[in-house]
């Protein structure tokens, strides 16, 4: 009667047999009592490693067995029969051995007459840790290159973790840089990355410890740059937005009308702004720089090209530092068989900085009769895109950058960790010594040849008095329009031999000049 309730029990449950009748899941046999007693789970699973994940794998099939029998237990139809308090008690004693994983140390002397048995009971929470923590199971120099391998690991997830810090500021940047319309936090910008590449890049790989204070620095340093980096591109978006708004085209309406009778001189101010670089020596600015890091980790960033700029070796540009108007030649005027021409330039590049300088001051003026008509604008707006604000309501823009002409001279050493720059402003002073510099190196012949007299300021303002401040074409003056710009003309022009002297001379407003012919060669 037994057996037939007991298959009857197993069918019901679900199971074939009982599978947990004692505790034994691995044996293991051992050459001495001693090491039997000493025996424990470390010690097993150090050597028998692959048994790690077997001894969950029969722990996880123990809880589903259990479940099977608890289930059971609390509700079957076999109860009141006799012989299930047998069957019961089969139960609770498989439920017992299902809690464990149960490993098994014997040792047996040869004859048999000496035996040690230890069983070592591992609940699924040590085995668990076990997993976990490989260090448990190892040797004391496996354990000292693990904490050294595990080290590396995470300072080399620190590092990548910055790294990508500093790439996520340089893809935003580069992302939003052709957008900037404040032209000099183009500049700011690029300074705001290469302090960034100066100040970070190498030292996250040479810093050798995740506990290291320098971390706390380089956090700081890329902080500030994100920030920095935001600001600008917050504020210029701030300000493309105003531009489109209802308000400023508004006030674009309002100005449209008195700016159309200001439209032609406008006009040809900014021809003159745009054609007077080509007025100096060869632009040797490169097409496209990038920062690149020694490690190559870092994602690049595109400069701004900078015109009249001389990236050079660390000599060149020491000697440059000493004897700057020297390499100003070297660098950007190469080629001697120009010089004549290249002196015709310069020579025209100081009249036109000059005609500048006064269009300047007429276009101020031209600013103030519209005031009545920009008396709402964001002080945000004018604090920080002035130029912009008036170029957008069609006033040609001359700032002291486009006034004032530089020649760079730029290092940067390999992996980008130095940077050293100078500019050589190049004011009216500068410009003559130029000139001069460049007629020394001619030929007595060509010296002779174009041997010219410089258009002064003063000599501008003499013609100008000689003429009464008249036109000699149209016979316009400034006493009759306070605003008129007044241009010193050669008669015969210096590219057909016209020499820059008192008879060759004449003041023409900008108007008769303008259609007289171009004067940029």
């Amino acid at each position: 009667m037994f057996p037939d309730l007991e298959r009857s029990v197993l069918q019901t449950i679900g199971i074939k047999d009982w599978k947990y009748m004692n505790d034994c899941d691995k044996v293991v046999y051992l050459n001495s009592s001693q090491a039997v007693t000493k025996y424990d789970d470390i010690k097993f699973f150090r050597y028998n490693r692959d048994y790690l994940s077997e001894a969950l794998f029969v722990l996880e099939q123990k809880e589903i067995y259990a479940e099977k029998l608890k289930k059971f237990i609390e509700n079957n139809e076999f109860e009141s029969l006799e012989y299930y308090s047998e069957i019961k008690r089969i139960i609770k004693n498989n439920l017992y051995y299902t809690g464990k994983y149960y490993i098994v140390a014997v040792y047996s002397s040869p004859t048999g007459r000496s035996q040690n048995t230890n069983v070592i009971a591992v609940s699924k929470s040590r085995l668990k840790q076990l997993e976990s923590d490989k260090s448990l199971l190892m040797s004391k120099s496996e354990y000292s290159k693990y904490l050294k391998d595990q080290a590396k690991e995470e300072l080399e997830q620190k590092q990548h973790s910055y790294y990508e810090r500093v790439n996520n500021i340089i893809d935003y940047a580069n992302e939003n840089k052709e957008s900037l319309v404040v032209l000099s936090d183009a500049e700011v910008l690029d300074r705001l990355i290469f302090n960034l590449f100066n100040q970070t890049i190498n030292s996250i790989k040479k810093i050798k410890s995740v506990d290291s204070e320098e971390w706390d620095l380089l956090d700081r340093i890329i902080e500030q740059t994100d920030d920095g980096v935001y600001d600008i591109v917050d504020k210029n978006k701030r300000i493309i937005e105003y531009y489109d708004s209802e308000e400023f085209l508004k006030i674009k309406a309002n100005c449209d009308a008195l700016m159309d009778e200001q439209k032609e001189f406008n006009e040809y101010i900014e021809e003159k702004v745009r054609a007077i670089s080509g007025l100096f020596g060869k632009n040797v600015g490169r097409n496209e720089t990038s920062i690149e890091d020694e490690y190559n980790y870092i994602h690049p960033y595109k400069k701004s090209i900078t015109p009249f700029t001389a990236e050079v070796s660390s000599a060149v540009f020491a000697s440059a530092e000493n004897n700057p108007l020297e390499y100003v030649i070297k660098q950007f005027y190469p080629n001697k068989g120009i010089y004549p021409e290249q002196i015709q330039k310069l020579q025209l590049l100081v009249e036109e900085l000059e005609t500048l300088k006064e269009a300047k001051l007429i276009i101020d003026n031209h600013k103030k009769d519209i005031q009545q008509y920009i008396a709402d604008v964001p002080d945000f707006i004018m604090d920080n895109d002035e130029d912009g604000f008036y170029s957008k309501l069609g006033f040609a823009t001359i700032n002291e950058k486009k006034l004032t002409i530089e020649y760079k001279f730029s290092y940067t050493s390999n992996g980008g960790k130095a940077q050293r720059s100078f500019t050589i402003p190049m004011t009216e002073e500068t410009i003559v010594k130029l000139i001069e510099m460049l007629e020394s190196k001619l030929t007595m012949t060509a010296f002779t040849k174009e041997q010219r007299s410089l258009m002064t300021s003063k000599l501008r303002q003499k013609i100008k008095e000689r003429d009464n401040y008249t036109c000699k074409f149209c016979g316009n003056s400034v006493q009759s329009e306070p605003n008129l710009l007044l241009e010193v003309d050669h008669i015969i022009p210096v590219a057909k031999g016209g020499y820059t002297e008192e008879s060759n001379l004449q003041t023409l407003c900008w108007k008769c000049n303008r259609s007289k012919s171009a004067k940029i060669i």
